[in-house]
């Protein structure tokens, strides 16, 4: 029973959210400009990044420009995740498991060509895309970064961030200093991430707000944010959340998606499309 009135809760959260940013595209509260991810302003990599995404259409498989990974072919023929993973050599599935483990529940969950083709449509890492990104070095990748592509900048976050302690992350900081490379590459990939309008962008600030045994409220908030951005799969992993302090949960929502239009005033516009047949898979992961 407290399960499904967590579910039902956050059904309906999501709902009022979500119409109501259907309803008024007014400006965000100025006052979660400095929230911690997402607190630099839209920089000129972003607006490259934006531009790149308006002028380019989809690519042979359906994806859209700004969401393709350079020089990765993602293949269609699969009908379910687990036959998808199964196709992969050992080395490259551990390499994949490495980053999808990441996440608590199944990322790329699908049971059909339907759904499969959603989440290569809507900015989800696929598996190819996954062991080209970390079979790559860091610099490699960080230049892509710099160009403003959001698979570039899920990994760059979670190989130099969001998969390691805070205190070895702040005494990177501390060396590198506010203007080093690293520390711009670190916000421009933020920045691309949340002005995406990928409803992975929810799974990133859960990975995010999970780092180091953060509050589980964040990391929730993630998951219900990318709900209310398509993926009702991820309703099903917040009926799973233990004890939550609801105005923190919602507070930590509202605040992302603040965030969100900050980064990209229309990220929202219109009705993004929404997971097809939601029931019909888990969200369960297992190496």
């Amino acid at each position: 029973m407290k399960k499904l009135l967590i579910f039902l809760a956050v059904c309906v959260i999501a709902s009022v959210f979500y119409f109501g940013l259907r309803a008024g595209p007014g400006s965000p509260n100025k006052n979660t400009e400095n929230s911690d991810m997402g607190h630099q302003t839209r920089s000129a990599s972003v607006d490259s990044f934006n531009s790149v995404a308006v002028e380019h259409g989809p690519s042979e498989d359906g994806t859209p420009k700004k969401y393709q990974f350079p020089n990765v072919h993602v293949s269609k023929d699969f009908d379910n995740d687990e036959e998808l993973r199964g196709s992969f050599p050992g080395s490259d599935r551990l390499v994949m498991d490495e980053f999808y483990k990441n996440f608590r529940q199944n990322a790329i969950a699908f049971n059909s060509r339907e759904q499969y083709e959603w989440l290569m449509k809507s900015g989800y890492p696929m598996p190819e895309e996954v062991v080209t990104g970390y079979k790559m070095s860091i610099d490699d990748l960080g230049k892509l970064v710099d160009q403003g592509n959001v698979k570039a900048s899920y990994f760059y976050l979670m190989r130099e961030v969001y998969s390691k302690d805070s205190g070895e992350i702040l005494d990177k900081m501390n060396k590198s200093g506010d203007g080093s490379e690293w520390s711009r590459r670190i916000v421009a990939a933020q920045n691309a991430v949340m002005a995406s309008g990928s409803a992975f962008t929810g799974y990133i600030l859960a990975a995010k707000a999970g780092r180091d045994g953060g509050s589980p409220e964040g990391v929730y908030a993630g998951y219900a944010l990318a709900a209310v951005m398509g993926d009702s799969r991820a309703l099903n992993v917040v009926a799973e959340a233990p004890r939550l302090d609801i105005r923190a949960f919602v507070s930590i929502l509202a605040s992302n998606i603040d965030m969100l239009r900050i980064s990209n005033p229309d990220v929202f516009t219109g009705r993004p499309s929404e997971f097809p047949d939601r029931y019909s898979t888990g969200v369960s992961y297992s190496n």
